[in-house]
């Protein structure tokens, strides 16, 4: 078989040639090209890596409070930026950008003319503002998915959760304390029940309005082990939107703010002198006259027994009562307590209390005895009470659920815890203005009022402004929760008939939060023979003792 051949004259080699050759070009044209953009994206993207962890390989681990409910998680969402060095039309772009993102034109143009090759432009944009970047078709703009940290109940228990900043580091709250777990993607679970926390909220900011005060505080801790139920502040804020908060709202008084706590503190002092045998339960104080300026509320005539200064509360007993106990013996007791130093809880925004052992004078060591002149956080005095009336035994707060609080430390004797416990029974079953507002039939409560007057910012008392508040005990008996509420500068409701104290404002807020921990905790009633008992516990006091 004959083999054929294709014969090229020289025109036709040289053209075949040259088409070989172009097409050559152009192919080498674009493989250079596309490895020139490969390495702009690398090198784009790896300026990116530089700045934030984008779409990080360990997700955020989540945040649940103690039933499961989830409080904090993550969302994917895009984020934009640029290449200013590859973007000509500068000015043209920011017009488009200013109308599609609602930033000033000024402030895009300026990123833009930055001499960097990564500029973020807007992080967090809008599927909305993701699709019309995309129709711009600008390719040296570019969109990064990244990780946005959302909050469920927005600014419920935002104190406790905090926030993070917008490479999801975090800044404050259980974001900020637990950070590097958090960081390796571990979730946790907290003592909140956010439900509870809910409710708490309502009933707190209800009584702020209803009495136009300032600010407000409330606690629920259980008393054995130190759990923090439920942690409110009044103002606060909503941790997804953390650029239009305010720093009054952000600011977490249960552990930073310092009070002067005003009668609440009497217990404390009666549990100290009790628990040294500097005085007992038999001794009696004369508050018929004023020490100084130190006067009561209501005026006393003779003397009043230790038991009857905590009920009545008699400033002028519980002075006297601190001064005999001293300066010595109330640092000891102090120290003890934690008054000293920062309480270790996993928010690490927990302040010191302000009280100071070097300008501790004879004046001071009286006024202590009245919750004046010494200032604590609430988490204190609430942690304080908490251990006195846990058998004496050391309570140490904790609002991560699963942490071995509990402590054998003894801090006052259980016979000493058991007599604070009658006196703050009595509080609520033996007075005429306390009691009746916080009595819940069918349950067992204790509790101790507190009305301090405010210290401006020159240190100098308000006579016309005050903080008032109750710490609530239920059941007394078998002591498990503790309810502090405290809230600023009420002022008098001019319907009503009655001055602003810790009775007026704060025992009314406490029932409530009981009656809500009642509904949400399924906490059933007293049998009737308890309840019996102790209707005939309060007649026997009023009868024998009153008449």
């Amino acid at each position: 078989m004959s083999k054929k051949f294709l014969i090229f004259d020289s025109d036709d080699l040289k053209k075949f040639h040259k088409r070989v050759f172009f097409s050559i070009i152009v192919f080498l044209g674009f493989y250079f090209v596309a490895i020139f953009r490969i390495a702009d994206v690398m090198v784009f993207e790896n300026n990116v890596k530089e700045i934030t962890n984008i779409k990080a390989n360990i997700e955020r681990g989540k945040i649940y409070d103690r039933n499961g409910q989830l409080l904090a998680t993550n969302i994917d969402n895009y984020s934009l930026a640029a290449n200013p060095l590859k973007i000509n039309n500068k000015s043209d772009l920011s017009n488009q950008l200013s109308a599609i993102l609602f930033l000033d034109k000024e402030v895009i143009e300026k990123k833009l003319l930055s001499q960097k090759k990564f500029v973020w432009l807007k992080r967090n944009i809008s599927p909305k503002e993701h699709q019309k970047i995309i129709e711009l078709g600008e390719i040296h703009l570019r969109t990064l998915l990244e990780t946005k940290r959302i909050y469920p109940f927005q600014n419920i228990g935002a104190h406790v959760l905090g926030y993070v900043d917008i490479d999801n580091k975090g800044q404050a709250g259980i974001e900020r304390g637990l950070d590097d777990i958090l960081n390796k993607g571990e979730n946790i679970f907290l003592t909140i029940d956010i439900n509870l926390q809910n409710a708490v909220q309502e009933e707190l900011e209800s009584t702020i309005e209803k009495f136009s005060a300032d600010s407000g505080v409330s606690l629920l801790i259980d008393i054995k082990n130190g759990e923090i139920i439920s942690l409110n502040n009044f103002p606060d804020f909503n941790p997804n939107r953390i650029n239009l908060s305010s720093m009054e709202g952000r600011f977490n008084r249960a552990l930073q703010a310092n009070y002067e706590m005003g009668s609440t503190f009497k217990p404390i002092i009666v549990a100290l002198g009790i628990d040294e045998n500097i005085i007992n339960k038999e001794m009696m104080f004369d508050v018929s006259q004023p020490i100084n300026s130190i006067r009561d509320y209501h005026p006393f005539v003779g003397s009043l027994s230790v038991k009857d200064i905590v009920v009545q509360s008699s400033n002028i007993g519980a002075a006297k009562i601190a001064h005999k106990i001293g300066k010595k013996k109330q640092i000891e007791f102090f120290r003890k307590m934690g008054f000293f130093e920062k309480l270790n809880i996993q928010i690490k925004e927990a302040a010191q209390p302000l009280g100071n052992k070097n300008n501790w004078g004879e004046l001071e060591t009286m006024t202590i005895g009245f919750g004046h002149g010494f200032a604590v956080t609430p988490l204190h005095i609430a942690t304080a009470y908490a251990s006195i009336l846990n058998e004496g035994r050391r309570v140490k707060p904790t609002i991560l659920l699963g942490t071995n609080n509990i402590s054998s430390e003894a801090l006052v004797k259980k016979e000493t815890s058991e007599y604070i416990l009658e006196l703050l029974r009595a509080v609520v079953t033996e007075t005429e203005y306390t009691g009746p507002r916080v009595r819940i039939e069918g349950y067992e409560i204790g509790g101790k009022t507190g009305t301090a007057e405010l210290i401006n910012n020159l240190g100098q008392y308000q006579k016309d402004a005050n903080l008032t508040s109750f710490i609530g005990i239920f059941p007394i008996s078998k002591p498990q929760y503790l309810v502090l509420t405290i809230v600023e500068n009420p002022k008098k409701i001019k319907e009503e008939n009655y001055n602003i104290t810790g009775a007026a404002v704060n025992a009314p807020l406490v029932k409530n939060i009981i009656l809500r921990m009642i509904e949400i905790l399924k906490i059933p009633r007293l049998p009737a023979s308890e309840i019996l008992n102790a209707a005939i516990r309060i007649n026997y006091h009023r009868y024998y003792v009153t008449q």
